[in-house]
């Protein structure tokens, strides 16, 4: 918070409202539409998240805990369409200041929710997860990387997460956040890249509203059931503390 109240008013605002990595509790609700899968004709996959970030000094130390689950997955090809929960992902990061950049590295843990075999791994996995994040008054860069595997080594899988965000006036922003997926176990990967547009805005509460919309193409597909091309949408609500009633 100290570097964001170095830069401009707007620039702050927009780059709290974008880190993975600022310390106010929040709420995202995350879309992923996947109408086009690679190598399966006739099939795609809509996938809606909700995230809980919740701060915290256990032991002292600054933290930011963090709990997403897929709900009301839907999948769809030429045998059907199955619907259901996914599987329920949750990290804890103590976070570190260097220099202009905060950083977070913790434990990653992931429990077997997923109601069908198609909508998630279905597996206890546990693995490491890092955030990165440095605020600039043009905007902001940052990644997430994950790595996670199966208590019994049958999955295997890595992440990473980069974003860019780049401030425009009014409140509004260009993003791009498309996550990189290589799973070991399947021997498949997607690439996906992306170009959208947000805007940042704070409400009478004085919460901070984050709306934003971004089409996303897979550069690199490597086997069946990738998406090709995925819509990404959501909305983001912080609660600042001290905020108006």
């Amino acid at each position: 918070m100290l570097l964001a109240m170095a830069l401009s008013p707007a620039a702050a605002q927009q780059n709290v409202a974008n880190n993975p990595l600022t310390d106010i509790p929040a709420i995202q609700v995350q879309n992923y539409l996947q109408p086009v899968m690679s190598g399966r004709p006739g099939s795609g996959a809509d996938q809606p998240f909700v995230r809980g970030i919740l701060p915290h000094d256990t032991f002292g130390w600054p933290q930011l805990m963090r709990a997403s689950l897929a709900t009301g997955t839907t999948v769809w090809g030429p045998a059907g369409t199955e619907s259901g929960l996914g599987d329920l992902t949750l990290f804890d990061v103590p976070l570190f200041q260097l220099a202009n950049a905060k950083l977070g590295i913790g434990p990653l843990l992931i429990l077997p929710t997923a109601t069908s075999p198609a909508l998630g791994e279905r597996k206890w996995q546990a693995g490491v997860q890092g955030v990165v994040s440095a605020p600039y008054d043009w905007g902001l860069l940052a990644a997430l990387v994950a790595y996670q595997q199966a208590f019994d080594g049958s999955a295997r899988s890595l992440t990473v997460q980069p974003f860019l965000f780049y401030n425009l006036s009014d409140g509004f922003y260009l993003r791009s956040s498309g996550i990189t997926t290589i799973d070991f176990g399947r021997q498949r990967a997607v690439v996906p890249v992306g170009l959208g547009l947000g805007r940042v805005s704070r409400l009478n509460d004085g919460n901070v509203l984050n709306l934003y919309l971004e089409p996303q193409y897979s550069v690199v597909q490597s086997g069946i059931g990738q998406p090709v091309f995925q819509v990404f949408a959501g909305f983001n609500i912080q609660f600042p503390p001290g905020r108006a009633p």
